[in-house]
């Protein structure tokens, strides 16, 4: 069947200013994570317009950094943010349009960790896809090295509402933009299927400007569930040694929030 990503990502400045409140969470949790595994070489798979990656450019660590996603209007968007940044930073930058699942770098076998932020791992919808993707991220790591994949824990309440009543509409958020010319509000339906462990969903974006305007567009996004027995056998089947698991971006033990952050290493002597 036909997944539904592209278009929910086609307006980048609309999603960064969704997310910007996402920041405070987990950019700290990236921010302690280079400066515990002190990395030379990073890859950030699904890095779409850098929130994370130009953040992590400033730590105290100078590593390179690459970054790769398949929409090409998010890393054109990078590529114009990077191009704000100084030159010393924007030389330790290499942006690569591909599939996470079907990738070939050229520094292959050398960096010292790959990540794969919130919740973009729930865009490998099919099984090979996600043994591709772990198979891959495994060869272009060095011995020894890191892969970190932060998604959020299936809440069974919340996807009962999802099965059972599909129809209903959500208020997600309502959200100031930056220049203050307009308030977005946005709103979802959504729709489980237990069978293939996927959740459609529609999300309503509604701008209302100061100068008596608005806009309304939808955008669809399908997103595939990883339960925690799950996520751990990818890693596993794939050769890592799953080395910790947090549950949250305060760095408490798995269980102890909302979500799953599993931290596989790359065996030495692989």
């Amino acid at each position: 069947m036909p997944y539904e990503m592209g278009e929910y990502y086609e307006r980048v400045s609309d999603y960064d200013l969704e997310y910007q409140s996402q920041s405070e969470q987990d950019l700290p949790f990236w921010r302690e994570l280079v400066m515990r595994y002190t990395p030379e070489r990073v890859l950030e798979l699904a890095c779409g317009s850098g929130r994370i990656g130009l953040d992590l450019l400033h730590s105290p660590g100078k590593f390179y950094l690459e970054g790769l996603d398949i929409e090409q209007g998010m890393l054109d968007s990078y590529q114009r943010k990077l191009s704000r940044e100084p030159e010393d930073i924007q030389q330790r930058v290499l942006l690569h349009h591909g599939d996470m699942s079907d990738y070939e770098l050229e520094h292959k076998g050398q960096f010292d960790l790959i990540i794969l932020p919130f919740n973009s791992i729930c865009h490998l919808y099919e099984i090979e896809q996600q043994l591709d993707a772990f198979r891959t991220t495994y060869e272009h790591l060095a011995p020894g090295g890191h892969f970190v994949v932060d998604t959020f824990l299936p809440d069974i309440d919340y996807l009962s509402d999802a099965l059972n009543r599909p129809s209903t509409v959500y208020l997600e958020d309502e959200i100031e933009s930056s220049d203050g010319d307009f308030t977005m509000l946005l709103y979802t339906t959504r729709k489980y299927d237990a069978y293939e462990q996927l959740q459609h969903i529609t999300w309503t974006h509604e701008k209302f400007f100061t100068n008596g305007e608005n806009e309304r567009y939808l955008s669809k996004l399908d997103m595939h569930l990883f339960f925690p027995r799950e996520l751990q056998m990818l890693f596993i089947t794939t050769g890592f040694k799953v080395e910790a698991i947090y549950g949250d971006y305060l760095w408490k033990p798995f269980g102890k929030g909302t979500r799953q952050i599993v931290i596989g290493r790359k065996p030495k002597d692989a």
